[in-house]
């Protein structure tokens, strides 16, 4: 049973529209980096036993992201288990519940412990709302616009389909009215101010249009696509730390277990996570008080995934492994950030995983890195392992 099936309708080396499905693309695509993908993924998948791999070939498959991400992310840490030389369970049985872990993980015949894995991203609604923006930046991908790339400073989301063709014409017609090289001339010396924009706006959706010439390579070339960059038009409030603990505390839904339970957690997000978000969101997050006598001291809000008002919970939770967004590219680039829960009913001896953790210090009461290996080291891949186009 292989992981991707024939593709029926090759589409060379273009690159990803924004509403085609990742797994459409990596099936179809034959560019070089998309063919070492696939042939690494097939390799991988052939590991999982025979009776495990429908149900992870179709989520795989979806067209729906969070579901083929959510597949990706479970295909990798089943292999990266096996390269720690680890042995492994499928959908074990849990006394005392009806509910079953992703792994239980075993060496030489012992259970050493449970995993649970989660990739947290968009909401069902927050994915309607961009698979809405993606087909209008499709349709408008398909401008003709000879000497402008689009830039485009995105506010909102639209709460219906906007009419992309529409969008099209309106924008054909005023690039026509522009002079390149007047707005190049702008961009030169910094007179951004005089350079012509387009705003639009649909039902809570504000896109601001600049124009931005293009070189002459690029001039008249009907392969290169308008859009040049999307960005958000205004400042926003990253909650890396949030997702995290709420993810986190959707898994502490075991009683007392006989062996540690790790979490193995994916926030998808364009920006990476770091240390402190999972610090905050495990430990609650930072602040500063101040004692009796009027001095700040450092200090947690008790609103984390292993803290609370009332003191330590989710303590079936034995360690969390927090990965930023994982794409078969960046496999060896990003390190998981490994934290051990001191409150845990089932500690995780602090030498059973390979990688870098952060574990307390009984003597200090504070969290110190032990060193570990890398991804790289782990996996037996390169950083640069997906061959150029």
């Amino acid at each position: 049973m292989p992981l991707f099936e024939p593709s029926t309708a090759p589409i060379g080396r273009r690159a990803k529209r924004y509403g085609e499905s990742i797994y459409i693309h990596y099936r179809d695509s034959e560019r070089p980096g998309i063919v070492a993908i696939r042939t690494l993924l097939e390799e991988w998948f052939a590991e999982v036993p025979e009776n495990e791999r429908l149900d992870l070939q179709q989520r795989f498959r979806s067209p729906i992201e969070r579901q083929h991400r959510s597949a990706v992310f479970e295909l990798f840490l089943h292999h990266f288990l096996l390269r720690c030389g680890f042995d492994l369970e499928f959908h074990p049985d849990v006394p005392g519940t009806t509910t079953h872990p992703d792994f239980l993980v075993h060496r030489n015949g012992q259970a050493l412990f449970y995993l649970e894995a989660i990739a947290v991203s968009n909401s069902r609604t927050e994915e309607a709302e961009v698979n809405r923006k993606n087909q209008v930046y499709d349709v408008l991908n398909n401008l003709a616009s000879p000497d402008f790339y689009l830039g485009l400073r995105v506010d909102g989301a639209p709460e219906t389909p906007p009419a992309g063709a529409r969008l099209r014409g309106e924008l054909a017609r005023w690039l026509a009215t522009l002079d390149r090289e007047a707005i190049r001339r702008c961009y030169l010396e910094l007179r951004y101010e005089d350079v012509s924009t387009h705003e639009w706006n649909h039902d809570g959706w504000s896109i601001v249009f600049d124009p931005i010439p293009k070189g002459e390579e690029a001039r008249g070339n009907p392969s290169v696509r308008p859009i040049g960059l999307t960005m958000p038009a205004r400042a926003r409030r990253l909650t890396l730390d949030e997702s995290l603990r709420d993810g986190v505390a959707a898994k502490g839904r075991y009683g007392r277990l006989a062996v540690p339970l790790i979490v193995a957690i994916q926030v998808v997000e364009e920006f990476r996570i770091a240390k402190i978000d999972v610090m905050n969101g495990l430990f609650g997050q930072e602040a500063i008080g101040v004692n009796a006598e009027g001095k700040p001291y450092p200090g947690r809000v008790p609103n984390g995934a292993w803290i609370s008002p009332a003191g330590p919970i989710h303590r079936s939770i034995s360690a969390v492994m927090a990965w930023s967004t994982l794409e078969p590219w960046n496999f060896t680039a990003i390190e998981p950030i490994v934290v051990h829960n001191p409150y845990a009913s089932a500690p995780l001896p602090n030498d059973t995983l390979p990688v870098a953790q952060n574990i307390v210090d009984p003597g200090t009461s504070v969290l110190v890195e032990q060193p570990g290996a890398s991804m790289e080291e782990l996996l037996r891949l390169a950083k640069d392992w997906v061959p150029d186009d």
